[in-house]
């Protein structure tokens, strides 16, 4: 049979007491004491994530309503476009109407042709200014 040297001995001791304190209960205070560090830092951890997503989503939201602001300009604008277009499209129609006269009923023709141009261009122009977020 071998025989264990004394360091041997003393080792194997060693692990077997280092192995046991491993399964001992904490004291109550050291429970109470890691138990509300471990809220702490839950509470502290959740509070982070909770500002980070509040951030995230502001500004989210401050996109969509730069977005938005942008398409309703956009849309203000071409409505404006289109409008004016078709002002001046009547515009031409009228004149060439006019053509037919002669005298004062061509002359009254073509003022109320240019009246009517200039009210419907006043009207696009109206209506841009009531939809446009920015003036």
């Amino acid at each position: 049979m071998t025989k264990l040297k004394p360091s041997w001995v003393l080792l194997i001791i060693l692990s077997l007491c280092a192995i046991t304190a491993c399964d001992k209960a904490k004291s109550p205070e050291e429970v109470a004491k890691e138990t509300a560090a471990a809220r702490q830092s839950a509470a502290e951890n959740t509070a982070k994530a909770e500002q980070n997503a509040d951030a995230k989503v502001s500004s989210a939201e401050s996109d969509v309503r730069d977005k938005k602001m942008d398409a309703e300009h956009t849309s203000a604008l071409e409505a404006e476009k289109v409008a004016e277009t078709k002002a001046e499209g009547a515009h031409k129609v009228a004149l060439a109407q006019c053509e037919r006269m002669s005298g004062d009923a061509q002359k009254k023709c073509k003022d109320e042709a240019d009246a009517a141009y200039k009210t419907a261009v006043a009207q696009a122009n109206q209506m841009k200014a009531n939809s446009d977020p920015k003036p």
